[in-house]
């Protein structure tokens, strides 16, 4: 059964907070949400082109503080009626998906110094996660305490640390079992 893409509905509400550029949406995407989403630039800009046929963003040239003019994208009112229906209506599908799992489930059948060695580089992305999320805790706590989002915001970071430090504890488990 193929799986609904729901790129359309990301960038919806990523535009749904300002106006930007696919570039742009992608760098939102890496400095904010990257822990729970990612979409690639193949993912995003064919989706723009089907929400500005749509009608359901537009887009606009805009002249930045140096004068230089970028197109960008903006939602459109039946763009944001459109993601907030999809967000009241569809149902939670949370990616079943775990590579790391896959691999530690059918452990036996890899060599182990080479998952022992991969466990080690997910320990690194794990740690480098953790010290992204902090950056990104005090920048809501500094910059954005007053956003109308701040603690919607806050509490998927606090998902994301929780998460982060379990899987950090899990794969140490796993990776001394392995050596042993």
């Amino acid at each position: 059964m193929k799986r609904e893409s729901k790129t359309q509905y990301a960038l919806l509400g990523i535009l749904s907070q300002c106006e930007m550029n696919g570039y742009e949406i992608r760098k939102y995407i890496e400095s904010t949400i990257s822990f729970f989403w990612s979409e690639s630039f193949g993912q995003i800009y064919p989706t723009l082109t089907k929400l500005e046929e749509d009608g359901l963003i537009r887009e606009w040239e805009k002249t930045d503080v140096s004068g230089k003019k970028k197109k960008v994208y903006k939602i459109t009112r039946p763009g944001l009626e459109e993601f907030r229906r999809w967000m009241d209506e569809s149902p939670i599908q949370s990616n079943k998906r775990n590579e790391l799992l896959f691999k530690v489930f059918f452990g036996r059948h890899m060599n182990p110094k080479l998952l022992t060695q991969q466990l080690e580089e997910e320990i690194r992305k794990q740690k480098e996660d953790l010290k992204s999320l902090k950056v990104f805790q005090k920048e809501l706590e500094t910059d954005w305490d007053k956003h109308p989002d701040q603690e919607y915001w806050s509490l998927t970071l606090e998902y994301a640390e929780r998460q982060t430090k379990l899987n950090l504890d899990w794969i140490e488990k796993v990776k001394s079992k392995v050596k042993a």
